[in-house]
């Protein structure tokens, strides 16, 4: 078996997709502190509707993308993840593998080799 969360914690490339999608999340908040700040210097309720809605659009847009991204960058930790996982347990011949939270009792725990593997294989 394997905890999935702490090898998605403690992998390299794992840590690097997560601070690109923070990095990801933030240029939107930064955006929105951006378009707050054009909102207060408008003068009437006209100019106010039509900001509201072009920022409404544009966050639409954005949260989309943002998502699809997000959405991405673990499904490729977890296919990175998967491959290694599966090499370790071809090469121990174990018939199959569970994340820990699904073991009560026995089972062979191959979560630190797995980690180790997949920060000896250099993918950032």
């Amino acid at each position: 078996y394997i905890n999935y969360e702490k090898v998605a914690a403690e992998c390299q490339f794992a840590k690097a997709s997560m601070r690109e999608i923070e990095t990801k999340g933030k240029e939107i908040e930064n955006y929105l502190k951006t378009k707050e700040i054009e909102f207060s210097k408008l003068e009437t309720p006209l100019q106010k509707q039509k900001f509201q809605e072009t920022v409404q659009a544009e966050m639409r847009t954005k949260e989309r993308a943002f998502n699809d991204f997000r959405n991405r960058k673990e499904e490729e930790v977890y296919q990175r993840i998967h491959a290694v996982a599966e090499k370790i347990r071809l090469e121990k011949q174990l018939d199959v593998l569970i994340d820990a939270r699904g073991v009560f009792s026995g089972g062979v725990d191959i979560t630190e080799i797995l980690i180790q593997k997949l920060n000896a294989n250099g993918i950032r």
